[in-house]
Parts: structure tokens; sequence; C-alpha cells
């Protein structure tokens, strides 16, 4: 290989540095180690990786889902994230076509944190929510209004309840962003349970947002798109 393919003082060359970070959002720093020497034949720490990771992977704005003029029902709920041994709170918003909207992870869960949440998710919809699904917390009652004016909040559970919006009848439940919890926590125990900083917190969770959206890109054969957002995330 010639000097352009390495970056200045990385003994390893670009392609190796782009592979292992792209794998490490689907995978362990430890088992991207592994793959790594059986591609490569190159020996990598987990901790280089993970440095690679933190450096090279920018946080990008994911782009605006543009919706027709069909009912736009939202899902929300908040789970507990450990950060510097102290629990806060991690906040998702998913639509009925499932798709993750956006997600933030605030030290407390009061008005102040949801009104913060759904303005910004309000800004990556460019539309205004029909229906807000989500939980008895009380946070949610006066933040709803900044998801549209007249978005409708309702609360369900697992089991779900009926709802009549616009003479159409419904049965809602919470369960898209119960799932999505659970994909959370799963993601959580496979790579780290506890944050050294809200920082750290937050950009872990805008790679696993953008995670999510490549893996539906490629479900749904979107290749072009997905392959574009992965350039633009990944700086080197």
């Amino acid at each position: 290989m010639s000097k352009e393919d390495y970056l200045p003082r990385y003994r390893y060359p670009k392609t190796i540095i782009r592979f292992a970070v792209c794998q490490n959002m689907f995978h362990s720093a430890r088992d991207v180690a592994i793959i790594v020497f059986f591609t490569f034949k190159v020996i990598v720490s987990h901790k280089t990786i993970c440095e690679w990771t933190k450096k090279f992977i920018r946080n990008i704005e994911i782009p605006v889902i543009e919706y027709g003029d069909e009912t736009l029902i939202c899902h929300a709920d908040e789970k507990y994230v450990k950060i510097n041994g102290e629990w806060h709170f991690w906040w998702s918003i998913k639509d009925c076509f499932g798709n993750l909207i956006h997600k933030i992870i605030t030290p407390s869960r009061d008005f102040e944190s949801a009104k913060r949440f759904f303005k910004e998710a309000r800004r990556k919809i460019n539309r205004d929510v029909d229906i807000l699904v989500r939980d008895g917390l009380a946070a949610y009652d006066r933040a709803t209004k900044f998801l549209g004016r007249k978005c409708k909040s309702f609360v369900a559970g697992i089991k779900g309840n009926p709802l009549i919006f616009n003479k159409e009848f419904y049965w809602l439940t919470n369960n898209p962003v119960e799932s999505l919890n659970s994909e959370i926590d799963f993601y959580l125990g496979k790579f780290r349970n506890n944050f050294a900083s809200l920082e750290s917190a937050n950009r872990f969770a805008d790679i696993f947002m953008l995670r999510k959206r490549l893996k539906k890109l490629f479900a749904e054969k979107k290749l072009s798109e997905a392959s574009s957002l992965l350039r633009q995330a990944i700086i080197i």
C-alpha cells in the first residue's frame, strides 16, 4: 500500500479502520477485533477499535422522513439507562411505519425534558402528528402539543385500548416502542451497561439510531440511500 492509504500517525490503513468502525456499529469491539483478525490477519485491540469509532463516526442528521396525508400515529416511551452510576432516561419516539424518529437521553423525566424531546422530534417529522400513543407519565400531558396543536394524546399499554379518531376506529397499543426498548436493552447489554458521561451515552444512542435506519434501508432494498448515509457517517 502507498502512503495515501494511511492516515498520518496511524499504523493501520484506512480500509481496516473503516471496516472496523462499520462493524463496531453492529458488533461489540471485542467481536470486531476477532473479525478484523480473520479478515485482514492483523491484531487490533478492542480499545483501539472503540477509539476509532469514537473519532471517526460523525453525528449526522438522519434524513427527514416524508409522510403523505395518512393518519400519522407515533409511539413514545422512556427507559432507564445508567450513566456514571446514576440512572438517566432514554426517550424514544417511533412512527406507525416502524421508523425510529428521534431519541435523547436526559437526567430527569419531567416536562422540560419531554418538551425538548418532542420539539426536536417535530422538526425531524416535518409535519404534525395526529395521535401520540404513550404511557401514563404526567410529563406527556402538556408536552404533547409540541408535536402538533391538534395532536391527540392517548394512553395505552401492552393490551391496548380502542380509539375513534376522525370517524375511524383504531385499536392502539404501545407495543412498537416497548419492543424498541427491549432492543435497546439487548444492545446496551451487548456493548455496555454504564456510561462515563451524558455525552458518551447520547453518542451511543446516535449510533443506535443510525444502525436502525441502515437496517431498515437494507430491508427495503434502498441500497443507494444506505450507502450514502454510511459514507456521511464514517469520516475516513
